[in-house]
């Protein structure tokens, strides 16, 4: 339980997000498989909202620790 303490919770979060981007860019161009296209107009606030949750959750339960 003491492990799960000091898991930076926005950085984990970012570094999924990254890797997910990435996977998705390596099925589609190097796999060549057909995926839905990204409508990246649409799908950056996303990204803000799950940085900006990541953060809030990570002071959260360093407070609670």
């Amino acid at each position: 339980m003491e492990r799960l303490r000091d898991i930076d919770v926005g950085r984990v979060l970012v570094g999924l997000i990254v890797a997910g981007v990435g996977f998705y860019y390596f099925l589609t161009n190097t796999l060549g498989l057909a995926l839905p296209g990204l409508d990246w107009d649409r799908v950056w606030p996303l990204f803000v909202i799950a940085i900006g949750l990541g953060i809030v959750s990570a002071s959260w339960f360093r407070h609670r620790a």
